[in-house]
């Protein structure tokens, strides 16, 4: 594993999606809820939408503003709607304010 370092704490606004990119990859979507950040890929495996786009944020969940597909973020399984299984969720780590990740 490679840890590397997705953005900043405060590039994340808590309940807003935020849109992450580290070169040579996809890009990623970082949520914030009650404190805690979660990391997953960022298109929606139904359609292709951006989660951290035009995606929301309810609870614990993202849910894609396309066609409501709902997915976890803590483990990136699909809850409902139309969903082409579970997402992509990466390690997050919090080091001097910086987000890291395990690729």
């Amino acid at each position: 594993m490679v840890v590397r370092q997705l953005c900043l704490v405060d590039d994340i606004s808590e309940n807003e999606p935020f849109q992450a990119v580290i070169a040579g990859y996809e890009p990623f979507a970082v949520f914030k809820t009650n404190g805690e950040i979660f990391v997953m890929h960022d298109k929606c495996n139904h359609s292709g939408a951006s989660l951290s786009l035009e995606g929301r944020v309810e609870g614990k969940n993202v849910i894609c503003g396309w066609h409501d597909a709902t997915f976890d973020l803590r483990t990136g399984a699909a809850v409902s709607g139309p969903c082409g299984g579970p997402m992509s969720v990466y390690s997050v780590t919090i080091e001097d304010g910086r987000v890291l990740i395990e690729l």
